[in-house]
């Protein structure tokens, strides 16, 4: 778990930094992600990057993990602070979020998010 817990705080920070380039290499190259924006999900580092590039446009998140836990199927739950601004800066959504990271060799593979009861 430790291992795992270090590889996702790296992800995290450059998340938050917008960093797309270190973000993508802790991703298999046929990552699963979710479009939280338009639905769905995407899979594929090219359609991870334009999603990424396309959510840019119109907000910014900041992602703080607060915890991390080994799920029963091996995932790995990080409930995570999720500040949402506009790209002025105003916040649009402060609340808590659930993020499932499956893992494969040592790499994301896939992502699920599920709300949290109780954000702020």
């Amino acid at each position: 778990m430790d291992h795992a817990q270090a590889l996702l705080t790296k992800v995290y920070d450059a998340y938050n930094r917008q960093d797309f380039a270190a973000f993508s290499a802790y991703l298999t190259l046929d990552v699963d992600w979710p479009n939280q924006l338009q639905g769905g999900r995407v899979v594929g580092h090219d359609a991870v990057a334009a999603q990424w590039r396309e959510t840019a446009k119109s907000i910014q998140v900041d992602l703080a993990p607060v915890t991390f836990a080994l799920e029963p199927d091996g995932r790995i739950a990080v409930n995570v602070n999720q500040v949402v601004r506009n790209l002025g800066g105003q916040i649009w959504s402060d609340s808590c979020v659930r993020h499932l990271f499956t893992l494969d060799g040592g790499m994301i593979a896939r992502l699920d998010v599920e709300p949290l009861d109780g954000g702020t």
